[in-house]
């Protein structure tokens, strides 16, 4: 990079944050959790990957990550009163937490808040408020906590179910292939979204992309890269530990950084 990312920061207008799977601390923890094996194992079977979502709601739910934790909190810094919005290809919306405006920020492939029905037309409804969905979770966790090496062969898990409808985590993910997903929840925030690339066509725009993959190239990736062929003051910063390269026709306008994006930005928000 030619310069400190606050000083890119600080030369542009409006800013656009992409966040990725780099980010997803639950994913990423569990690979590392022997105490989760089994049930991930027993998630894989057929007939069984609805099962991985509950198994990483309750990771979320009962864990932390301070590294990540200290990533935002540095971006959150970093990004001052400058005028932005973030887009994540995320389910996990850390971002909120840690000083990021819920109205400036958008979750298109969902979230771990809400349930909903296979059908994907029906209400949403609180997950911590679900007992059906909650009671599964707590199951989860008992045997978390019990250090359970191998699950007993008599052990199963069965889908929540309420007013007949079996109930899903209101998320666009591969174990959800026959789940129609049910898009009403962020749709206000993309207006917003859509709106607000309207206003940076004349503007000196810093396009930050930290961590994207391949995962669901539609929501970050491909849209950041036309955004910034598009705008003729835009820069892109893309962050990345494998996937850092950008296409041909933006060369001029790109950093490409080979580096975990979360450690680059606990680097850069302190200072180093």
């Amino acid at each position: 990079m030619t310069c400190k990312l606050a000083d890119q920061i600080e030369k542009s207008d409006l800013i656009i944050i992409g966040i990725g799977n780099e980010w997803n601390w639950v994913k990423n923890g569990l690979k590392n959790d022997d105490r989760y094996k089994e049930l991930i194992k027993y998630s894989s079977l057929e007939g069984n990957r609805w099962f991985l979502p509950v198994i990483e709601y309750e990771y979320a739910y009962y864990n932390s990550d301070e590294r990540i934790e200290n990533a935002y909190k540095g971006l959150r810094k970093l990004i001052g009163d400058k005028k932005y919005f973030l887009v994540s290809d995320l389910c996990l919306q850390d971002a909120l937490f840690y000083g990021f405006d819920p109205e400036k920020s958008v979750y298109p492939c969902g979230n771990y808040m809400f349930l909903q029905d296979a059908q994907g037309d029906g209400e949403l409804c609180s997950a911590e408020k679900c007992e059906e969905f909650f009671s599964l979770v707590k199951k989860v966790h008992e045997i978390v906590e019990s250090g359970e090496v191998l699950l007993s062969e008599d052990m199963s898990f069965s889908k929540p179910v309420v007013n007949g409808k079996e109930l899903y985590l209101n998320q666009k993910r591969q174990e959800y292939s026959d789940i129609k997903y049910n898009e009403s929840f962020y749709l206000g925030n993309w207006d917003i979204y859509k709106k607000y690339l309207t206003r940076t066509l004349n503007s000196n725009l810093l396009v930050l992309e930290l961590g994207v993959g391949l995962e669901y190239p539609t929501v970050v990736r491909w849209p950041f890269e036309k955004v910034t062929f598009i705008n003729k003051k835009a820069r892109l910063i893309r962050v990345h530990e494998r996937l850092y390269q950008h296409i041909p026709e933006i060369e001029d306008k790109t950093d490409s950084v080979k580096m975990n994006s979360v450690n680059y930005i606990i680097q850069e928000s302190n200072g180093l």
